[in-house]
C-alpha cells in the first residue's frame, strides 16, 4: 500500500540519496558517469535539499511503500517565465524508483500534486522537460499538459540539453 506524506527538513539526506538513485536508474544509459557525477555535485546536494525542504515556496511529496520512499514530487510555488500572468506552480521533480515503474504511482502522485496546488489557489501547474525525454512528455500530455515553448537548457556535466515548457490548467 502506498502512503503519501509531506517531507520535512529531516528528509534532506534521504532526498539527496533518492535524487541520485532515481536519476542514475533513469539516465545512466544516456549520460556518461563523469557528467552524471558533475550534475550531482552541482544540483543534488545536501544544501539544495535543505533549501527546498525549509522553504515555504517548495513542498516535497513522498510516496512510501512498506516504509520505503519509492517516489517524490517537488513543487515550487513560482510563476512560469513563459506566462507570467497566470498564478502557477512548477513541478520541479517527479522521480520514481524503478520498482515503482508501471504501477500507476506517477498518476497517483500527480493527482496529489494537483490537489495540493489547488489548495494554494494556483490555477496551473507547469514543468520543464528535456526534449529527449519523450516518455515523460507522453506521460504529461496524457495528464493534460500542453507544450507552450522552449525552456532553459539543462546542463548535465558538459552536456547541454534543450527543454520544453509544458503547462496544465487545473479544473475545480
Amino acid at each position: 500500500m502506498i502512503e503519501f506524506e509531506i517531507a520535512d527538513n529531516n528528509f534532506s539526506t534521504q532526498l539527496v540519496q533518492f535524487w541520485r538513485e532515481s536519476f542514475l536508474a533513469a539516465y545512466s544509459d544516456v549520460h556518461s558517469a563523469e557528467n552524471i557525477q558533475a550534475y550531482f555535485s552541482a544540483s543534488y546536494t545536501i544544501e539544495e535539499a535543505n533549501k527546498m525542504l525549509s522553504s515555504e515556496h517548495f513542498f516535497c511529496l513522498k510516496a512510501n511503500r512498506n516504509q520505503q520512499t519509492v517516489g517524490i514530487a517537488i513543487v515550487n510555488y513560482r510563476r512560469c517565465s513563459l506566462n507570467e500572468g497566470l498564478d502557477t506552480a512548477e513541478l520541479k521533480h517527479l522521480y520514481l524508483l524503478p520498482s515503482a515503474y508501471g504501477t500507476g504511482l506517477a498518476h497517483k502522485m500527480m493527482d496529489e500534486v494537483f490537489r495540493s496546488v489547488k489548495k494554494e489557489s494556483k490555477s496551473h501547474v507547469w514543468l520543464s522537460v528535456s526534449k529527449l525525454n519523450i516518455r515523460a512528455q507522453r506521460f504529461y500530455k496524457k495528464l493534460g499538459f500542453e507544450c507552450i515553448g522552449d525552456g532553459d537548457d539543462i546542463h548535465v556535466g558538459n552536456e547541454v540539453l534543450a527543454s520544453l515548457i509544458m503547462i496544465k490548467k487545473l479544473v475545480n
